[in-house]
């Protein structure tokens, strides 16, 4: 049995939310008072999930990463796609141009045989040199067949062809089913990895009676005998060298009533399907009556909030006495919006009570959510170390011509990152001069290497953070996620993440015939146990609908007077 399913089983065997059944067949709701504090058993599944999601290290982890790692490039070939890399991005001038050009392909445009044939090959080398999923999924033994079968299928196809057909009828069955990256994508075609999303019924709240979940049924106490799903609950893993998912499959999760009580409710973490519920058995016995029966129970799926909300990329404000900040997005900061966002996290260091509404998060800098939880906590940034192992392939000079594409050709990447740090930190005056020219060494070398991983100990934080999830927060939203669990006093309601960080440093070009626009990551990131995380993500402490649970919570802090007490150690 896995680490998560073991520690949900732990958790959902230990005395969470108590509640006596009494002589009556009436179930007494959680106790709670204005000014009583965080209820302890709630602390406790708060407690066990920060330590789920920090799993063990697995004996092999370093020399599977090391695996993924490309050595013996041919060089010539490594300029040459280089060379093509740099002269697609001259062509289109500044970064306006530039964007423009990303995002308006021509769909009609004819190509000929000999125009698509020489792209197909440049794009199975730039994946080669460039894409930190390509050995993951596969190398040169998965994709140089797939290359060889693109072509194939070319000599059968008119000449000239659309790019259309080129798009979606060469590019896209051949990578289907391969590639499961949820950064990968070739103009608005995506390879994502199989999603796994929560489905929950809403009608029945459960209590804890001892070892037992137990209900009310017209007007009788019921206690919950078993739970069968109706179905298997995993489907395909996705390619590579991951772990099996690992989800919780109990039939039963915790979540918090639209009053804002702690409880349990049916449900359970599924694979993706194309319909809005699914069922399960639940066998009851009623407790006055010691009468035992099967009732099949439709489970409906808890959707991400929709449409995306389109906030600004922050925005702070008061509810009920309750600072809530809003964070969709963490890209294209400039210098002033960067420091309005640290100095947010000044500004509610001493608030007792913090709601972070991160649904609908859409990604961005990586290095903004360890900023800003520095700064919130006054104890140093989060390691992403405890989340993740990663490769450097950014290193190649490949994969910063991706990273550069919408920096002017004269400058790169680390020229622009180096000045807006300038503004805000000026320590970073001791950088190394960025416009340096890789080493030799640096340029040719794809090496890995498993970083340090700290010892896990919360961080200190004596406010009770809330954070906000749904499927739709992903990338560097999920960062967030991981890094708020790192804190003492977190919170997370809502259900699991997007799952989107097997690859990072995502890097963009545009394909130098079909104008076809190509996103892919020049990082890989592995859980350290090798397990799933494209697609399934973090995992909350309760369960709640993501349009329902910034009431819930605001109601959840009323009822329990979080606002105005500290909290219970």
């Amino acid at each position: 049995m896995h680490r998560y399913v073991l520690a949900f089983a732990l958790a959902t065997g230990m005395l969470l939310f108590t509640a006596g059944i009494p002589a009556a067949p009436k179930i007494q709701p959680l106790p709670g008072t204005p000014g009583s504090g965080l209820p302890v058993e709630l602390r406790r599944i708060m407690d066990e999930s920060r330590e789920v999601a920090f799993p063990p290290i697995h004996p092999d982890l370093e020399s599977t990463i090391n695996s993924f790692v490309q050595l013996g490039l041919d060089k010539a070939e490594h300029i040459r796609v280089l060379e093509v890399l740099r002269q697609t991005r001259g062509r289109h001038g500044d970064p306006a141009a530039l964007m423009r050009a990303f995002e308006t392909a021509d769909l009609d445009a004819l190509l000929t045989h000999e125009q698509i044939a020489g792209e197909i090959r440049f794009l199975f080398a730039l994946m080669r040199h460039g894409y930190d999923g390509y050995l993951y999924f596969g190398g040169d033994s998965v994709f140089l067949p797939i290359r060889d079968a693109m072509l194939e299928r070319l000599s059968d196809m008119p000449d000239p062809l659309p790019v259309s057909s080129y798009l979606n009828d060469i590019i896209e069955p051949a990578l289907r089913g391969v590639i499961a990256d949820n950064h990968f994508r070739i103009h608005s075609t995506t390879f994502r990895a199989p999603a796994y999303v929560p489905y929950m019924n809403g009608e029945f709240t459960l209590r804890r009676d001892g070892n037992a979940f137990v209900t009310v049924i017209n007007g009788d106490a019921h206690r919950v005998l078993e739970v069968a799903p109706a179905e298997p609950l995993i489907g395909r893993q996705s390619p590579g060298n991951a772990g099996r998912a690992k989800v919780p499959s109990s039939g039963i999760l915790p979540t918090l009533t639209a009053d804002g009580e702690p409880a349990w409710a049916f449900g359970l973490v599924a694979a993706e399907t194309l319909r809005g519920s699914m069922e399960i058995g639940v066998l009851f016995e009623n407790i006055a009556s010691g009468e035992k029966y099967s009732r099949a129970l439709s489970l409906h799926r808890l959707a991400p909030v929709s449409p995306r909300p389109r906030y600004p990329e922050f925005a702070l404000r008061e509810m009920g006495g309750i600072a809530v900040l809003e964070n969709r997005s963490l890209m294209n900061f400039s210098p002033s919006k960067e420091e309005a966002f640290l100095r947010s996290a000044r500004e509610l260091r001493d608030r007792p009570v913090l709601v972070m509404d991160l649904r609908g998060h859409a990604g961005g800098n990586i290095r903004h959510p360890g900023s800003w939880l520095g700064m919130f906590t006054g104890q140093g940034e989060p390691s992403p170390s405890l989340l993740f192992a990663g490769s450097n392939l950014q290193r190649s000079q490949v994969a910063l011509e991706l990273l550069n594409f919408f920096v002017p050709l004269h400058l790169s990447v680390s020229d622009s990152i180096r000045a807006l740090l300038m503004e805000i930190e000026p320590r970073f005056v001791m950088l190394e001069d960025p416009g340096a020219p890789l080493p030799e060494s640096l340029r040719w070398r794809f090496t890995t290497s498993v970083p340090w991983i700290p010892p896990r100990v919360p961080i200190p934080n004596e406010n009770l953070v809330i954070v906000l999830t749904d499927k739709n927060t992903g990338s560097a939203g999920d960062l967030f996620v991981g890094y708020l669990r790192q804190l003492e006093n977190v919170l997370v309601v809502g259900t699991n993440t997007a799952g989107t960080f097997l690859t990072g440093g995502v890097g963009r070009t545009i394909l130098p015939h079909s104008g076809l626009a190509l996103v892919l990551g020049t990082r890989l990131n592995l859980r350290h146990d090798l397990s799933q995380f494209e697609g399934l993500g973090f995992m909350p402490d309760l369960w709640v609908p993501p349009g329902e649970s910034l009431e819930r919570v605001l109601r959840f802090v009323e009822r329990y007077g979080l606002a105005s007490c500290p909290l219970v150690r």
